[in-house]
């Protein structure tokens, strides 16, 4: 592999610049790279199939991690479109408006990376879903590259944009430190299943502290924020749901070259919290029935609610991802020179 060498990656660019062939070749072999967009260049469920993206999906994120393929493409083609939605819950009036996109780094026509994106149009805030570039195609700082293209296409696409938001799994220290430590006395190589998750974690996260992205961080204690996503699954049983919950880290970063706005930490972050939370997980899970599923609505709503009450107090910052003791504990993996794709 080859680092990008694609133009005006990292400028201000047209939608005609944005949306375009990348002017660069890799492998071996020469293998022009392109990145396709959902609604733009592939404008059917066919044409999506067809690339692979669902196959490389399914190839990058383990079962747990993964939504269905049927509401992806229900997502990206037909109900996350732009277009404002309206629907009742009881006495209750709701919309919300979504504009998601999927962008496709292809190889020769075929998919070898990812990037899955939600625009809210009340918050203004892009929510990254996923991104993932194969296994055979990491290095070179091609994946940071093809991040990069991304959010240049999202900000054409986009142009009211402030940022991007996501999320991410919270590591433990003090367990990353007892399997590095391990690792570094025995000179074993292989890690269990668990080991691996917990590694992953702390991976993922310096890759987004690379992409300079902020965490948002309580200050009296400089750890980040905890928010609760509510259960994915809103047609287990009601008694099923907390045990359905995740805890996450809330990463933000915002958009390259913006007018500065006047927004303080603790008001993005709950903004952040309430446009992921509500807008775009709770309002397009409830809409597919709003009637049956009155009660899933309260007990998400509910479950932001606390987590919006809980940091209402709290003294919030934006900070740098990886502190002193994140960084050295990434250095030390790093010298075990283990192969352990994220």
């Amino acid at each position: 592999m080859r680092a990008i060498n694609s133009h005006n990656s990292m400028g201000i660019m047209t939608t005609e610049d944005a949306l375009r062939v990348l002017d660069s070749s890799y492998g071996d072999e020469p293998q022009p790279l392109d990145i396709v967009v959902t609604r733009h260049d592939v404008l059917d469920e066919a044409a999506f199939r067809s690339t692979g993206v669902l196959e490389l999906y399914e190839e990058l994120f383990p079962a747990n991690e993964r939504d269905s393929s049927d509401d992806i493409v229900r997502w990206l083609l037909s109900d996350d479109i732009g277009e404002l939605r309206r629907f009742s819950v009881g006495a209750e009036e709701l919309s919300y408006r979504l504009d998601s996109r999927c962008f496709i780094l292809c190889a020769a026509g075929r998919a070898i990376g990812l990037g899955f994106f939600t625009y809210d149009h009340a918050s203004e805030l892009i929510y990254c879903n996923y991104v993932g570039v194969g296994k055979a195609w990491r290095g070179g700082g091609l994946a940071r590259a093809f991040y990069r293209e991304m959010v240049a296409m999202l900000d054409a696409l986009f142009p009211r944009n402030i940022g991007v938001v996501l999320e991410v799994e919270p590591y433990d220290r003090d367990r990353l430190d007892a399997i590095i430590g391990d690792l570094e006395r025995t000179g074993r190589r292989q890690l269990a299943a668990d080991e691996q998750a917990e590694i992953r974690k702390l991976l993922r996260v310096g890759w987004y502290d690379k992409l300079g992205y902020s965490v948002f961080i309580d200050t009296g204690t400089m750890r980040p924020i905890a928010c609760r996503s509510p259960c994915l699954d809103p047609s287990l049983p009601s008694s099923d749901w907390a045990a359905g919950e995740e805890s996450y880290w809330m990463m933000w970063q915002a958009r390259t070259g913006a007018r500065l706005v006047e927004t303080r930490a603790s008001e993005l972050w709950q903004k952040a919290v309430t446009a992921v939370y509500v807008e775009i997980l709770a309002k397009s899970l409830v809409e597919d029935d709003p009637n049956g599923r009155r009660d899933y609505w309260d007990y998400a709503t509910a479950l932001v609610e606390q987590t919006l009450q809980r940091t209402e107090a709290t003294a919030v910052c934006l900070a740098r991802c990886l502190d002193a003791g994140d960084s050295e504990l990434l250095s030390r993996w790093r010298r075990l020179a283990i192969d352990l794709p994220i």
